[in-house]
């Protein structure tokens, strides 16, 4: 059997990472994963066989350099026949040490790049010899192959009407990003002052009382949060929306901003485009958002094509 390392930052590229291996035939029974710690990862991969790393953020180059000796001494004990990674940053000492150890190596993009290949994918072009794919119509480039995007699993219905959408339990999710995203709650908590609301902030510390608003919650407790939901709220963030559609669930989603220090560019904006335009979100800008939005997301339903359903 193939000895598969699989790389890929907490968060959406993880959750991508999961989707694409079954697509691609990979036997998870000799596979090792490789991410970090948080609340999330550690739900998600119990039971799994998993070597855990230090975080690597957007924009943190020097600490993704200075990953590359672990990385090559992982290579070095696992000895995998095959890596295969969804980015980003935190995958880019693998990369090279596959690179380095002549592994054969897999690198699949994130669906959230609409306009062109991420950094990583700029980087794993130029510095390995890896095998490149691009999620959904990809950028006329013949050096990356194509592949289904991970969104093409769903699509969106309206939900069976009885008077206007209850907007009781809310499951608001911000994802495991760098940045905090402030704008996002003082909006919720505007439109939203009596809701029953699931609160996952991520770095956001926003006060609540004598304390913080939740800050990680493990990745079972907010998909359960999700399944009973009236409305979900999120950032822009392929792992969130993915979870949300899978619970049935259209989310609305707030697309982080680089100029308000929310993202280290504006990629979710684009990613939020696309999924407006599937129906499989309402996005809008937080300074933007009001009750109709709300009402409209509440107002639908996900689910996943028929050619999908044993496709994971």
């Amino acid at each position: 059997m193939t000895k598969t390392l699989l790389v890929a930052s907490a968060g959406g590229h993880l959750d991508e990472l999961m989707i694409h291996i079954r697509r691609l035939g990979i036997d998870e029974r000799q596979a090792v994963w490789v991410t970090s710690p948080t609340a999330q990862t550690e739900s998600l991969l119990d039971g799994r066989d998993v070597i855990w790393a230090p975080r690597v953020g957007s924009g943190e180059v020097g600490k993704a350099v200075r990953g590359v000796p672990a990385a090559l001494d992982i290579h070095r004990r696992v000895r995998p026949d095959l890596v295969v990674s969804t980015g980003a940053l935190f995958s880019t000492p693998h990369l090279l040490a596959a690179a380095l150890m002549g592994c054969e190596t897999w690198f699949i993009d994130s669906a959230t790049r609409v306009a062109g290949p991420s950094s990583t994918g700029r980087f794993a072009r130029r510095f390995t010899r890896a095998r490149l794919f691009a999620q959904g119509e990809g950028w006329g480039d013949p050096a990356w192959e194509r592949v289904p995007s991970v969104f093409d699993a769903f699509e969106s219905t309206a939900a069976p009407a009885d008077g206007a959408p209850v907007l009781d339990r809310v499951t608001v999710s911000l994802g495991s990003e760098l940045w905090p995203f402030p704008r996002a709650v003082d909006r919720i908590r505007e439109l939203l002052p009596g809701a029953e609301i699931t609160w996952q902030v991520g770095v956001t510390e926003y006060p609540d009382g004598e304390g913080l608003l939740p800050q990680w919650v493990p990745a079972d407790e907010l998909r359960a949060a999700i399944r009973v939901s009236d409305l979900v709220v999120m950032h822009a963030g392929v792992g969130s929306v993915l979870v949300a559609l899978d619970e049935g669930k259209v989310p609305v989603i707030l697309p982080r901003r680089m100029r308000h220090g929310e993202m280290v560019d504006d990629h979710q904006t684009e990613v939020a485009a696309v999924l407006a335009e599937r129906g499989l979100a309402i996005s809008v800008d937080p300074d933007e958002l009001d009750r109709a939005h709300l009402e409209r997301a509440a107002g639908l339903r996900a689910r996943r094509r028929a050619e999908f359903e044993k496709q994971g």
